[in-house]
């Protein structure tokens, strides 16, 4: 008899334990969904959508140049720096694979190197250090924003944030800031440029803003292109600039690929031909 009662206690226990879990076992099979909810909103951008591989898309960013090896650009540029006036200027601008460049002008062009000249390589993924942050929206346009950080030592920036929308995306805004404190941002429309059967997107127009440290003389003035302007006594009047100040440079006539010789890039700058 007792030997009968111990068996029916062992088998209520054996059922009980059979659907009710431990405590421990409750908790983890709550937790882990939550826990794999969490990790997946960390991969997702607003919206619900997978957040995007920043390696991915910096690399299509670049292809879309892959064939263009150098460019030759007229620019119009209107300046407002404060406390010096510095008048409109045009300039004729070489540029060549992967980051060399040249100005030609009869005026003082201060053209900041890091935004004011063109270079659809500035940020190839094998140079910089890029990771997606956040998506956001500006101007009524969804963009992606990513911090890239210069590999280069020597960079005069310590880091960007570049945003990339449209379709098809292309950077449409970035803002830097240098290794002396000068803060820039700089908004781009594109045209597509057409030679024979290709086409490139290139700048139309480039609004660039910039803020200089206050209360000394300003360190960045090497933050423009001192070296490749044949007026460039001037550039003892941008030591002097701090607060605010903005440029606007639009480009025209654009030619591409025409096989700029690499002597151009040594000498100094000159003046256009008549």
């Amino acid at each position: 008899m007792k030997s009968h009662a111990k068996s029916i206690v062992l088998l209520f226990f054996l059922f009980f334990s059979l659907i009710v879990p431990s405590r421990a076992s409750a908790q983890a099979a709550v937790q882990t969904p939550v826990q794999t909810a969490a990790q997946a909103l960390a991969q997702e951008k607003p919206g619900g959508r997978q957040a995007p591989d920043a390696l991915q898309v910096f690399t299509e960013l670049l292809k879309p140049y892959g064939n263009l090896n150098d460019y030759t650009v007229k620019i119009h540029a209107k300046v407002a720096m404060p406390t010096i006036r510095i008048p409109d200027f045009s300039a004729v601008l070489y540029f060549k694979k992967p980051d060399r460049f040249h100005v030609e002008t009869r005026s003082f062009a201060p053209i900041p190197r890091n935004s004011g000249v063109f270079n659809p390589f500035q940020f190839d993924p094998a140079k910089n250090r890029i990771a997606y942050e956040r998506t956001e929206r500006l101007n009524g346009t969804v963009m992606d924003v990513f911090r890239v950080e210069p590999l280069e030592s020597k960079s005069l920036i310590r880091f960007y944030h570049v945003r990339v929308g449209g379709n098809p995306q292309r950077i449409m805004q970035v803002e830097s800031l240098s290794v002396k404190g000068t803060k820039g941002q700089v908004k781009l429309t594109y045209r597509n440029v057409e030679q024979g059967l290709e086409k490139w997107p290139m700048p139309e127009k480039i609004q660039i803003h910039l803020t200089f440290p206050e209360g000394a003389n300003n360190a960045d003035a090497a933050f423009f292109s001192a070296r490749d302007n044949p007026v460039s006594s001037g550039m003892r009047r941008l030591e002097d600039v701090s607060g605010e100040g903005d440029i606007v440079i639009s480009y025209s006539e654009w030619r591409i690929n025409s096989g700029l010789d690499d002597r151009l890039f040594k000498k100094p700058a000159s003046l256009p031909p008549e």
